[in-house]
């Protein structure tokens, strides 16, 4: 099977497992708001955020030992497999004992983060249950790097929703009847525990010549090769986490927890959509890993602008359609006005989200050439000035502040140096050409948000769904439109044309064989 197929079918995969994740998350979590209320909302996010602090602990080993299975994978080497993967299995059963005791004294701290007083019934064993649901992960989840790295993770997918589906429909029985936030999570660590040692079960049955509890050694290339990944992996560890998980810290300290739950409604659309768009990314890594290794430098700066100009595509759509319909689908539609942002923070929350997108050809490319060490600084740079901006805008601004501070962390590190790694030591080429285009998808995604905004206040008249309808065609329609008369005659259009219709005669091909085998022909 070529690398295109495998990747067409994760991505597939990853959308519709997705979609099915999408709408039972959305049912699960209307149930829950109108059951527990934003407190216990706002104490999930909090404790999630909270928790993946310890992830720091894995160290970027699952990146590292991805990495390195890409080789004896595609070589059928199943003795290096092997040895990857039991050193893998006792590393991750060290962390997750280390992880259990660093969370117990991070709970000395809880109180810093959520006074007493505003800590709802049962905070103290959600704690736990959040940390044990993680300390599990590590014993149990390791073997998926193994078929991620095989460009197989599609495989899982039939295993992922059938539990899900289970563990939704049991959690929402639960809250509406017992109204218990205890049992809610009793039954999320219970179907977590029963997904894990399905998936193990599935993908040792699978790769039945890796042996899990190899007494191998990796050799001398094979450990400087881990370790030169995992030192810039640990600090970019660090920083993401301080970028990525410090906001809602921040927001329940210095505005409220209400606050932190009212954010986490905007955050569950925006990760829900963001997955169909991270699944694609996720889905062509080992491709472009593949390219990474065998192509010349003109075909991997020509996949990776045609990766950019997706990019831009892709979340221009998003930021316009979030900025036109996220406060009319969570006032009007969905849970009440109760639970909105004013205009002004939903917009900076947009324009976070757009220029986080516009990194993620940059993210996938930087992984898929295992260019850890190069910008090792960036991470932990970002999150020092995400984290002081943040802080000192959240006191005149509110909860604008936080996400106009990670604004100002990007522009100042990883928007204009991991360019340059990149250009350097992937492509071996001058970077100006992208800022060129960066600062053009920046300023064209901004225009876009604005004028499809600006539209959409003279849509007010009919049924509530109705303008709903006629806002999500103007979102969609404005990017898309001026998206096409300005560059349908670029290569990259005409790149992601020929890719499109390239996977759709595939399909059509095999309909095809299968009416000539039937004689319907």
């Amino acid at each position: 099977m070529s690398r295109l197929e495998n990747s067409a079918k994760n991505i597939l995969g990853s959308f519709g497992n997705n979609f099915v994740a999408s709408l039972l998350g959305l049912i699960s979590r209307t149930v829950f708001i109108y059951t527990l209320g934003a407190d216990y909302l706002g104490l999930s996010g909090l404790l999630s955020n909270v928790l993946g602090f310890l992830a720091i602990g894995e160290l970027g080993i699952a990146t590292a030992i991805g990495f390195s299975l890409y080789k004896p994978l595609a070589e059928k080497d199943y003795k290096s497999i092997s040895t990857l993967m039991s050193v893998y299995r006792k590393a991750y059963s060290v962390i997750g004992v280390i992880v259990l005791l660093a969370g117990i004294i991070l709970f000395q701290f809880l109180d810093f983060f959520v006074p007493v007083e505003q800590q709802p019934d049962g905070t103290t064993f959600a704690y736990f249950a959040f940390l044990i649901n993680t300390v599990i992960g590590y014993f149990l989840s390791y073997k998926t790097t193994l078929i991620s790295s095989d460009n197989q993770a599609f495989r899982l997918i039939p295993i992922n929703v059938s539990i899900n589906c289970v563990q939704t429909l049991l959690q929402i029985i639960a809250l509406l009847i017992w109204k218990s936030y205890i049992v809610y999570l009793t039954i999320q660590i219970g179907c977590s525990i029963v997904l894990m040692a399905a998936q193990n079960l599935y993908i040792t049955k699978k790769y039945d010549k890796v042996t899990f509890y190899s007494k191998d050694r990796l050799t001398g290339a094979q450990k400087q090769e881990i370790q030169k990944n995992i030192s810039g992996l640990i600090v970019a560890k660090i920083g993401d986490y301080l970028v990525n998980s410090t906001d809602n810290l921040i927001i329940t300290k210095l505005v409220s927890l209400v606050a932190t739950g009212i954010y986490s409604n905007y955050l569950l659309i925006r990760n829900l959509i963001n997955g169909y768009i991270s699944a694609l990314f996720a889905g062509v890594t080992a491709g472009i890993g593949n390219i990474v290794a065998v192509e010349n430098d003109e075909k991997k700066l020509d996949v990776f602008n045609t990766m950019f100009f997706i990019a831009f595509f892709i979340y221009s759509i998003e930021a316009t359609c979030f900025m036109c319909l996220f406060n009319p689908f969570i006032g009007e539609i969905w849970i009440g006005e109760k639970y909105l942002f004013r205009t002004g923070t939903v917009a900076i929350i947009v324009i976070n989200n757009y220029l986080t997108g516009l990194r993620m050809p940059l993210i996938t490319m930087k992984g898929a050439a295992g260019k850890y060490l190069e910008d090792a600084w960036v991470p932990f740079a970002f999150a020092i000035i995400n984290l002081v901006a943040s802080i000192l805008f959240a006191k005149p601004f509110g909860v604008s502040g936080v996400f106009l501070g990670t604004i100002v962390g990007s522009l100042l590190t990883a928007d204009w140096y991991r360019p340059i790694v990149i250009y350097r030591s992937v492509f071996h080429c001058p970077v100006r050409a992208y800022y060129k285009r960066y600062v053009l998808y920046v300023c064209l995604g901004i225009i876009y948000i604005a004028l499809a905004y600006w539209t959409c206040t003279w849509i007010s008249r009919g049924n509530i769904y109705f303008r709903f309808v006629e806002k999500a065609v103007v979102a969609i329609a404005i990017p898309s439109g001026f998206n096409y008369i300005l560059f349908h005659h670029t290569n990259e259009f005409n790149s992601v044309m020929k890719l499109m219709k390239r996977i759709g005669k595939r399909p059509l091909g095999k309909i095809k064989d299968f009416l000539k085998r039937r004689n319907y022909e």
